[in-house]
């Protein structure tokens, strides 16, 4: 991340090396040191002698083998014996990505080139590049040994005696075949080691890996700032140093499931699970055509809600079931991460009788004892009653009287009823002329405004109308929202429309790929930011320039490539959100006046 002190000394760099014109010029590289450390910073010195033009400086080369911390400027003048000399020097720090020998390739500035220097960087485990030991990071593991899918605490702690650190910046845990999720918001605290008090910022990750084998666990890098008191007479603010920290990563071992849970329908590693069912309404008295909901809760100590199975009873004889969808949610515990799924369910009976609820068992692995346990909720017997129909016919017509004696009987005749009736109908139809009178009064006032105010404004109304939907379509037009683009290319990767599929893609890949221009499909290939996708785009150039293909012949899959765009746009909104959240917490003073 490119903080806004380094972007502005940029800026001031690139002006001032455009001023005048290139020129070939006496031109030296240094370094502080050709050994050093993993996790230390190098100093590289390009000094430029009789400096009477601007600078072209392309440091780009470096970026291949370092990461470029920081750029400054220093100017001399020599006098000896009447004989002036002067020189500038580039002063840029450099931060060794790799361990090993790495050249600092040659540079080319206006019409000269540098020579490549070769430094080694050698790894003698957790250091840091403050001699006084005023920051250093350490990483800590819940267990050395886990299975497959088990949840592994990690943890990284950055120890600092430094007033005012601001721009906190860690590596980005990243690891194939695991599922990595940050717990809470960072914590701050303070410690006492031998004597010295440190504060304390530690951030709390989970790790679910995918796979069996060793884990490896990357090196960890801490960039950060540190204002030194004084202030700089161009910008007028605080001066800044540059602090780093690094510390080496670690090796988890990831066993396989063991052999007596290999066949096992759900693999679940956790220290406990717990499955609860719940009825509404009460279950005693039950007829056919009543419904009633069960609800089932399991919780798992150690993973996500999301990586737990669905549990819920099949078809039942003798009733119809109606399922919602399952919610699912995560919270975390002491640090440890705790999973629900809710499955709920409306059973409503068809035939009287027993209704018999089978057993739920889910088989699950106890990661504390290492042995095989079975959660169960017992089987359970509804009673359903049948429904209690009319009386019969025969009750019916004794119950009347005389059945003939009815039917003889003359009619009779209430006039009296018969007037208030009449009486009104007569006053509903009168009160028809009203709502008329009401309804021509309306139309007359609606005819007045139009000719009095939107006749008259007839053009101006057409132009403010005809702006806001102009607005509102460049808004939400696929090549100004990344929301619609993503919708749209869905649509279309469901609907199996290939030649769309190339267009919407593109569409989509402008917005998603911040790293340049996407205007067709060979920009996606040329650039690594989106290297998931090169395959599949791969994939649909085939199809679409085969002169015919079948479904059997076919190579690219929309499902597929569904997937890896959810899981990209899903990692990258992620991303976002952890590095807004790193932004906004800065580390406070250790000892604040």
């Amino acid at each position: 991340m490119v903080n806004q002190r380094s972007l502005r000394a940029a800026v001031v760099f690139v002006l001032f090396c455009l001023a005048f014109p290139a020129v070939a010029q006496n031109i030296e590289v240094s370094i502080d040191r050709d050994e050093l450390a993993r996790g230390e910073t190098l100093t590289y010195t390009i000094r430029v002698f009789e400096q009477r033009q601007g600078m072209q400086l392309d440091l780009t080369p470096l970026t291949e083998n370092f990461d470029v911390l920081g750029t400054r400027t220093s100017s001399q003048i020599r006098s000896i014996n009447g004989s002036v000399e002067s020189w500038t020097d580039y002063i840029v720090t450099l931060f060794p990505l790799t361990e090993g020998d790495l050249e600092i390739p040659p540079l080319t500035i206006n019409n000269s080139r540098t020579d490549p220097i070769t430094v080694k960087v050698v790894n003698q485990g957790a250091r840091s590049n403050q001699s006084s030991e005023e920051l250093f990071l350490e990483i800590e593991v819940n267990k050395d040994s886990i299975y497959v899918q088990e949840q592994l605490l990690f943890t990284v702690r950055l120890f600092y005696t430094i007033n005012g650190i601001r721009n906190p910046q860690f590596t980005e845990l990243e690891m194939p075949d695991a599922v990595i999720q940050l717990i809470g918001s960072p914590n701050q605290y303070e410690k006492l080691i031998d004597g010295v008090r440190y504060g304390v910022y530690e951030k709390r990750y989970v790790i679910f890996p995918q796979r069996s084998g060793p884990l490896e666990i990357p090196d960890i890098l801490f960039r950060g700032e540190v204002t030194d008191g004084s202030s700089n007479f161009v910008f007028r603010n605080l001066n800044t140093r540059r602090v780093t920290a690094f510390i080496d990563g670690m090796t988890v071992d990831v066993k396989q499931r063991p052999a007596v849970a290999a066949n096992s329908p759900f693999w679940l590693p956790v220290s406990g699970l717990t499955l609860e069912d719940d009825w509404a309404p009460d279950t005693k008295e039950l007829q056919i055509g009543d419904s009633v909901v069960r609800t089932i809760t399991m919780v798992a100590d150690g993973l996500d809600g999301a990586m737990l199975p669905p549990f819920g009873a099949a078809d039942l004889n003798g009733a119809n079931t109606y399922p919602d969808p399952a919610e699912i949610d995560r919270t975390f515990v002491s640090g440890a991460i705790v999973g629900t799924r809710v499955e709920t369910m409306t059973i409503v009976p068809t035939i009287d009788g027993k209704l018999e609820i089978p057993e739920i068992a889910i088989p699950w692995w106890n990661i504390d004892t290492d042995k095989p346990q079975v959660t169960t909720i017992p089987a359970k017997t509804l009673n359903v009653g049948a429904l209690a129909g009319a009386a019969p016919a025969e009750q019916a017509v004794s119950s009347s009287g005389n059945l003939e004696e009815l039917l003889a009987m003359p009619p009779v005749v209430d006039q009296e009823m018969i007037d208030e009736q009449a009486e009104a109908e007569y006053i509903e139809i009168e009160a028809n002329w009203l709502r008329y009178l009401i309804s021509a009064a309306f139309l007359i006032v609606l005819v007045s405004i139009y000719r009095l105010v939107i006749w008259p404004n007839q053009q101006l109304l057409n132009h403010f109308l005809s702006s806001v939907k102009n607005r509102i379509t460049e808004r939400y037009s696929p090549a100004n929202n990344e929301r619609v683009a993503f919708r749209q290319l869905l649509k279309t990767l469901k609907r199996k429309e290939v030649r769309l599929i190339r267009t919407h893609l593109v569409v989509w890949c402008d917005h998603f790929i911040t790293s340049r221009r996407i205007t067709n499909m060979e920009d996606i290939l040329q650039v690594q930011e989106a290297a998931e996708l090169h395959e599949h785009v791969k994939d649909l150039q085939t199809d679409l320039f085969r002169k015919s293909v079948d479904s059997e012949g076919q190579r690219f899959d929309p499902a597929r490539c569904i997937r890896t765009i959810m899981t990209l746009r899903s990692a990258t909104i992620k991303q976002s959100k952890q590095q807004a959240n790193e932004d906004r917490y800065s580390l406070p003073p250790l000892y604040p006046t």
